[in-house]
Formats: C-alpha cells, structure tokens, sequence
C-alpha cells in the first residue's frame, strides 16, 4: 500500500517577505523623517537620509533579486529533474536520528543505508525541509520510507517521501 508522505512542490520562502516588505516601506522613510523632523533641528538632515534610503533601496533591491533568481533556478532544476524521473531512490529504516531542536539552531539528519540527508526548517530551498519539531514527516530511528532524492554539491534534496509498512 503507498502512503506518500511527501513529494516536492514549491513552498514559498517566508524569508522574502522581509526584503519586499523593506522594499515597500523604505521609499516613505525620508518622507516620514522630514514631516517629524522640519522645525527640530537634528543632527541627520533630510538629504542624507533620503541618499541613505536610496542606497538602502538599491541594495535590498539587488539582494532580493539575487535571491529569487536562485531560488527560481533551483526550483527549475529540482523540480524538472523530479518530474523527469532523473533522481536516486533509497528505501530502508531510518537510522541515526538527529532531531532539530524546536528553537531550530542546527540541521535535523539521520540516513537510510548509509545515505545521509540534512534538513532545516529555516533554510531556503527547494525539497523537504519540514523537521520533526514542527510537524515533519519523518519521525525517528526505525521509520520503514522510500525516499527519492537529487544529488547536490551542499547534500542531498529530498523530492519524494513514502511510508512503507
């Protein structure tokens, strides 16, 4: 019986959010600094904070779409190699467990014959990522899966995930 507990699709990474909500919200800041500070005298005038938005502006700019055209590639390789049937399979029990803790600080990990996966809630990416701590399918030592895998130069990305009796 297949009982299919993961198999990759895009997630989206919550880490964007804060580089588009600084996008949205820093072109207002010189805006913002010049209405509070007119009739008080400051140390930092107007025009030095709206140059230093400006560079602010352009650098998260840069970052976020440095990061979204990796992230893309990486979804495009992952998942075409995936939807290709081009990936390893390994099947077996779970040995060498390493939970992540819930406040997260380190990788979860554990391998089935000898193939080791490594795994982070909080790293960005295509694959499963999801640890024990907050809900992951894979639960501890002696878990019988069938995992499909790619093989990467950072590990191997987890693409597939089955339970088998």
């Amino acid at each position: 019986m297949e009982n299919i507990l993961y198999e990759v699709s895009y997630n989206f990474s919550f880490f964007l959010l804060i580089p588009l909500i600084m996008l949205l919200v820093i072109p207002f800041l010189p805006k913002l600094w010049k209405n509070k500070y007119d009739e008080e005298k400051t140390i930092i005038d107007y025009k030095t904070v709206k140059i230093f938005c400006s560079f602010g502006f352009a650098f998260i700019l840069f970052i976020t779409v440095i990061t979204v055209f990796f992230e893309i590639s990486s979804y495009n390789k992952i998942v075409g190699a995936y939807k290709s049937g081009d990936y390893e399979i390994v099947e077996g029990f779970v040995e060498d467990f390493k939970p992540m803790p819930y406040e997260g600080h380190s990788d979860e990990s554990f391998e089935i014959n000898g193939v080791k996966f490594s795994y982070s809630d909080y790293s960005i990416g295509t694959g499963y990522n999801n640890a024990k701590s907050h809900g992951g399918v894979i639960t501890g030592n002696g878990q019988h899966l069938k995992i499909g895998y790619i093989k990467e130069l950072n590990g191997n990305v987890i693409v597939y995930i089955e339970q088998l009796s």
